[in-house]
């Protein structure tokens, strides 16, 4: 995330990556809003969660509960972010 997060940066835009752990951006300083990845997935895509214990289990479509959501917000052109991602060959 981080080094996806420095490209798009590096062209001069805005972009971060919540942390798994406390739901807070990584690289932007002094921001206390949390932001469930669960609950995006969610809202956003209508993946279904279940809870187990003081965990939600996020279920996703074709891989079932063997996933873990991660985010990244970028304000940048499509494009641009289109164009680093598809530079990454491991994907």
């Amino acid at each position: 995330g981080r080094d996806l997060c420095e490209r798009i940066r590096g062209f001069g835009y805005w972009a971060d990556f919540i942390d798994p752990c406390s739901g807070l951006p990584m690289m932007t300083q002094n921001c206390n809003k949390v932001y469930s990845e669960v609950d995006g997935m969610e809202c956003l895509l209508n993946y279904k969660s279940y809870n187990a214990g003081f965990c939600k289990i996020l279920t996703h479509p074709a891989w079932g509960s063997a996933v873990y959501p991660a985010t990244i917000f970028a304000h940048c052109p499509a494009q641009v972010a289109s164009e680093i991602i598809g530079s990454y060959t491991s994907l």
